[in-house]
């Protein structure tokens, strides 16, 4: 993940860590400071990009926003799952219509949430089951995969095995910071997790390459 607010930083740092990382998440903030863009550079890098824009909005809108990010070359996106089966279904269509293997990737619940998040919006259901009835919906409709929490991995990857794709972001070296339910990456691969999303432990170190290089290195020890 690349969400840095100077483009010279975001692309300094793409080269400094080279081929140890294949896949590069584009939220909005880089996508708004570099532009369009940035999808072509990294893919003339020989990257695959995962753009993170976390669609929430009726099918038609969803469907053709989804179709111009298809043309620049994507190779993965989210969507919330909130935003319901209707929308799920249009994604399965529009991937059809464009003969395209991008990724739909749906959002249960942000990692950012707790429990007592939940209860206000006046939701009475615990965030493990609410996270496993919005995959149920995406997973029947044909999606691609899913992000959720490390805590909610587990049971998730039995619930939906491979080929079902399953993206954890949250992944930290210190449990320190605003996403509540995190992870370290070797709990992630060990839980049966098929990608991780690291952004800041890397970006904000002093030494990220490093720090890249002790969680690929973690990962491998998993193996």
């Amino acid at each position: 993940s690349i969400d840095l607010i100077e483009e010279k930083k975001i692309y300094d740092l793409v080269d400094k860590i080279g081929d140890r990382v294949d896949i590069y998440k584009v939220g909005w903030i880089p996508y708004l400071v570099c532009g369009k863009e940035i999808i072509k550079k990294l893919k003339d890098k020989n990257k695959k990009v995962f753009i993170d824009f976390k669609f929430f909005d009726i099918p038609n809108t969803v469907k053709n926003t989804i179709k111009i990010l298809c043309d620049y070359g994507i190779d993965m996106f989210t969507f919330h799952l909130l935003s319901g089966e209707k929308v799920c279904k249009s994604i399965i269509e529009l991937k059809k219509e464009l003969k395209n293997d991008v990724k739909a990737i749906g959002v249960s619940i942000l990692t950012s949430f707790s429990e007592e998040d939940i209860k206000k919006f006046g939701l009475n259901i615990e965030i493990k089951k609410l996270v496993l009835n919005l995959a149920k919906i995406g997973y029947e409709c044909g999606i691609d995969g899913l992000v959720c929490s490390g805590e909610e991995l587990p049971f998730l990857r039995e619930k939906f095995p491979s080929p079902f794709l399953i993206i954890v972001p949250g992944i930290r070296i210190e449990r320190i910071d605003d996403q509540r339910r995190i992870i370290s990456a070797k709990e992630a691969i060990k839980n049966g997790a098929d990608f991780i999303v690291v952004g800041r432990p890397i970006y904000d170190s002093p030494e990220p390459v490093k720090v890249v290089d002790e969680i690929l290195k973690e990962i491998e020890d998993e193996k």
